[in-house]
């Protein structure tokens, strides 16, 4: 069975795109592990898992920030490199592709491998895109 990781970060929308795109991978077959920003600890490490699922919310209208606890987290994980990893977002307004962008470099930062990205609105597009996820 595959294994994946979704991190997302402290807000509430996140937490239900995160746990749709859960929804969505666990229908397809994957074992999943949700993980939140906020609970960082010694650092995670990505070694037993086939894909990481990153996710931030779009801060600003225009210029695309994201969360730093992403960031934060992803400096704490261990054996990232190589990894498989997706990227996706909340989008808002213009700062929509600039927020994505950001949450790859995060991912790229700490040698992960990005082969797919997405701004998800909902808890249904959410699940749709766990159901389309692939290793």
């Amino acid at each position: 069975m595959q294994r994946l990781l979704i991190i997302h970060t402290p807000d509430a929308d996140l937490t239900e795109i995160a746990e749709g795109i859960k929804e969505g991978a666990e229908a397809k077959g994957f074992r999943v592990d949700l993980k939140n920003t906020k609970d960082i600890g010694n650092g995670i490490s990505f070694y037993p898992y086939d894909l990481i699922v990153a996710g931030s919310t779009t801060e600003g209208i225009f210029r695309g920030k994201i969360d730093q606890s992403l960031n934060k987290f992803l400096s704490e994980a261990k054996r990232t490199v190589g990894k498989d990893a997706v990227a996706y977002v909340k989008p808002r307004f213009f700062a929509t592709n600039k927020s994505l962008k950001k949450v790859m470099s995060a991912l790229e930062s700490q040698g992960c491998i990005v082969k797919n990205f997405k701004a998800i609105k909902n808890h249904q597009s959410a699940v749709e895109f766990g159901k389309n996820l692939k290793i």
